[in-house]
């Protein structure tokens, strides 16, 4: 006497099928996990010497074009600041560039250009008459 399954062949092609699209369904929902939602909010870093405290925010924290905000206190002397973004590992680096004032010691650079993902660094220079200090704020760009 021979043993019968109880599934046809039918069947079990069905239920490959079906196992089939579960595992691509479970490996899409997996990837997705790993992309990049949305927009970045902006993240404030801040340093501090004996003469000032600067917190530096950045607008967009992903690659592309982003702004960045910086602020000093608690000097109310007239200061040039500048902003230089470096990707150390990459070999990029932007423009050394100006920032503008926006009056009570607020200063904003725009349009700086973040080509890649990566450790950058955004490198403050804080020059009044004479007196020139440099601030380093390493950031974690994402895509």
């Amino acid at each position: 006497m021979t043993e019968r399954s109880a599934f046809t062949p039918s069947m079990i092609r069905g239920f490959q099928a079906a196992a089939g699209g579960l595992l691509a369904l479970s490996l899409v929902l997996l990837g997705s996990a790993f992309l990049p939602t949305g927009e970045a909010s902006a993240t404030s870093l801040t340093g501090r010497t004996a003469h000032d405290v600067v917190t530096l925010t950045v607008d967009r924290p992903r690659s592309g074009e982003t702004a960045v905000d910086i602020r000093l206190a608690p000097r109310a002397q007239a200061a040039v600041v500048t902003l230089q973004a470096v990707l150390p590992t990459a070999g990029h680096a932007g423009p050394e560039t100006t920032a503008l004032s926006e009056g009570d010691n607020r200063y904003r650079v725009a349009g700086v250009h973040l080509m890649m993902p990566g450790r950058w660094t955004f490198l403050v220079s804080i020059d009044r008459g004479g007196t020139r200090d440099q601030y380093d704020f390493p950031l974690t760009i994402s895509g």
